[in-house]
């Protein structure tokens, strides 16, 4: 048996499955709050824009749970590939926390004045909370798997620049894209008149976006980190994923050109899916690489926590994981419907 059927029949190959969860899970729901914030620049009026931020309001904040979640499982269960990480990004992350908070204070404060001054600030705001972070948690993954200078210790020996690299630059281009076609197909659902004719140009462009950015990370790939493919000519079947990706792609394109524009966010939320699960098999069982010396990479094994504490985060997941999930779907159903302008949701 090889090292990946292997590793994933560990109880660390378990929690890295596990985290794969939850980073689709932001991806999808969050991801679409990202999409449709990059979209907020490019409206010109005022009722358009209160269209845009009426469309996520009711449920933006509580789709960060999962990127909470997520953080928290990575200190739990890998507490070395949290410690690198977040000492080797430290600004590309305060760059992601300041934009997050950001957008939140956005959400606030847009409305309490009427000045259009400050309101076109305050959208400025909220763009740049959706923009930079979409992107730049692309960067990170991209450094992640094709490797940044960490020694045997986890210590990072690089700077902000170092992480500014053709491969991870790509990637941030394809979760940027990815998250636009997920936010499109979220309005085309969502709303009406002027935002939703707009959405379905926003539609087209991110899923060219998309496209044009996946074909351009495969070939500096191919070049720069041609190990990436190792476990997909080691195990053929996984070529079902990036299979998975170009489908999810298709569909939503025929969805978009048949008018079937409710089934568009079922598209993109397969494309969400299978891009991550596509980085996740490219890497496995390796967390963060090294540039330094292979030796030196991080993997499910030498950055694990104890069996002990694996062993009661999962009771604890398998607990509150289906909560999250079922209080998750409650709000979508509670808040389904289209959205106006008529009125601020706040």
């Amino acid at each position: 048996m090889g090292i990946l059927p292997y590793a994933l029949f560990t109880l660390q190959g378990l929690w890295f499955l596990i985290a794969g969860v939850f980073l689709i899970g932001y991806s999808i729901t969050d991801g679409f709050d990202l999409g449709t914030g990059i979209l907020t620049i490019f409206t010109k009026t005022e009722y358009d824009r209160t269209v845009l931020y009426n469309s996520v309001a009711p449920v933006w904040d509580g789709n960060e749970v999962w990127l909470i979640a997520g953080g928290g499982l990575l200190f739990a269960a890998f507490p070395t590939v949290y410690a690198a990480s977040f000492s080797g990004f430290y600004l590309a992350i305060l760059l992601v926390l300041w934009a997050l908070i950001g957008r939140a204070v956005a959400f606030e404060y847009r409305n309490k004045r009427g000045s259009m001054t400050w309101r076109h600030t305050f959208d400025f705001i909220y763009w740049l909370g959706n923009v930079l972070p979409a992107i730049l948690f692309g960067v990170a993954v991209g450094n992640a798997v094709v490797g940044v200078p960490i020694d045997q210790e986890g210590v990072y020996h690089g700077t902000f620049f170092t992480l500014l690299r053709p491969v991870p630059l790509a990637m941030g281009l394809v979760s940027l894209f990815m998250f636009a076609i997920h936010g499109a197909a979220y309005l085309l659902r969502k709303t009406e008149g002027h935002v939703f004719e707009l959405s379905k140009k926003y539609a087209y462009i991110s899923a060219i976006g998309y496209a044009v950015s996946v074909i351009l990370t495969n070939a500096l790939a191919m070049v720069e980190a041609p190990f990436l493919y190792k476990n997909y000519f080691d195990y053929p079947l996984l070529f079902a994923i990036p299979a998975l990706m170009a489908l999810g792609l298709i569909l939503y394109l025929s969805f978009l050109k048949s008018g079937k524009y409710d089934n568009m966010v079922y598209a993109s939320a397969l494309v969400n899916t299978a891009t991550v699960l596509n980085v996740a098999c490219a890497s496995f069982p390796v967390l963060i690489r090294s540039t330094i010396n292979p030796k030196y990479s991080l993997n499910i094994f030498n950055s694990c926590s104890s069996n002990l504490t694996l062993i009661v985060m999962l009771i604890v997941a398998v607990i509150f994981v289906p909560l999250v999930l079922f209080y998750t779907r409650y709000a979508y159903k509670v808040f389904a419907g289209k959205v106006s302008g008529d009125k601020s949701y706040y």
